[in-house]
């Protein structure tokens, strides 16, 4: 079975998992983001280790590209790409948003997601994880959107739903099994993460600006 290394640096409670499709093994959490880039590469270093596999083992990396936090998506994701680049694997990306209604719900129905975005926003999604008689698909059926904490959620989305607290590393490679679930970046060097809005440094530096 191919094995990959995800990381989902999305939200507050940054993780990374090391696994396949079919046994995805377990996440391992980090404490925050304050250390982030070093915290990643002890954490996905520990992973091998566990595995007993070094960094040849890897079909890819799989990262979550957001929406979510600037600075956490920018530190994951350019540790991804220099992962890829050096080991010449494929870089596969999923939004976290998804990662979460899969670990959330375990991929049945029709589930509402929503992240903190601050300022009175939150990211918003909605996806749909095919029944039976066509299992192993999903489907998107809002992508995720910055919108204000007050706008009512869509009436096709049923009660199912899941936060930023469902964000899981080991949820994305389990999307690698499901139609519709994961993308190939094809120029990783050219592709950026869909941060949602800029960081608050730099709404601050714009605004100084005016």
């Amino acid at each position: 079975m191919p094995l990959y290394l995800a990381l989902d640096t999305a939200t507050d409670a940054p993780s990374l998992a090391l696994g396949s499709s079919e046994d995805p093994g377990e996440d391992l959490r980090l404490a925050s983001r304050r250390d982030l880039s070093r915290d990643i590469e002890r954490a996905a270093a520990a992973l091998l280790e566990r595995r007993g596999v070094g960094l040849a083992a890897l079909a890819g990396v799989i990262v979550a590209d957001g929406p979510g936090s600037f600075t956490g998506l920018r530190i994951g994701i350019a540790f991804a790409k220099g992962l890829c680049r050096g080991r010449g694997c494929a870089l596969l990306a999923a939004p976290s948003m998804l990662g979460a209604a899969l670990a959330a719900t375990g991929g049945a129905g029709t589930v509402l997601v929503e992240y903190d975005a601050l300022r009175g926003d939150v990211y918003r999604a909605v996806y749909r994880f095919a029944a039976p008689p066509a299992p192993g698909a999903v489907e998107i059926v809002e992508p995720p959107a910055l919108v204000a904490r007050a706008v009512p959620p869509p009436a096709h989305a049923d009660r199912r739903a899941a936060g930023a607290e469902h964000a899981s590393a080991a949820a994305l490679i389990r999307l690698g099994g499901l139609a519709g679930g994961l993308h190939r970046v094809e120029d990783p060097d050219r592709w950026e993460p869909a941060y949602g809005r800029l960081a608050e440094a730099e709404v601050r530096r714009r605004a100084a600006q005016r």
